[in-house]
């Protein structure tokens, strides 16, 4: 069962055509935020000790690891032994986050320019906001 999502109090709710209004009414100007676009660590080349081999990889601050140990701790754990130990980061492979961090939802966005509307639209449900 996939997870649900919904911001602002439970005003927005994601479902399998995307965001929508409490009351079922589409909300297209809210996209999902992923944790491609959320996190961008810095990408690193480094040589794997076990095979001498560089490659490209994806620099994980531990400091980060341990605020979204949830989420970033997946990837980690999915990394196995591919991942290098750098001291203040974990390097996982750049091919094995391009694939997992654009798939992983982490919450919702929309334009700035949007943004006084769709907060006008969640008071109109009578819920006050800020």
């Amino acid at each position: 069962m996939a997870e649900t999502f919904s911001a602002l109090g439970g005003l927005l709710v994601r479902g399998d055509d995307g965001w929508r209004w409490r009351d079922g009414s589409p909300e297209p100007r809210v996209r999902d935020l992923t944790a491609a676009e959320a996190f961008q660590f810095p990408r690193v080349r480094s040589v794997d000790p076990r095979t001498g081999v560089a490659a490209g990889y994806v620099a994980i601050p531990r400091t980060a690891l341990a605020e979204d140990a949830d989420l970033l701790g997946a990837v980690v754990e999915e990394a196995g032994e591919r991942v290098l130990d750098a001291g203040p980061t974990l390097e996982v492979p750049e091919e094995l986050w391009d694939a997992w961090a654009p798939a992983q939802v982490i919450g919702l966005g929309w334009e700035p320019d949007d943004e006084a509307e769709i907060l006008r639209r969640a008071e109109g449900f009578g819920v006050r906001l800020g």
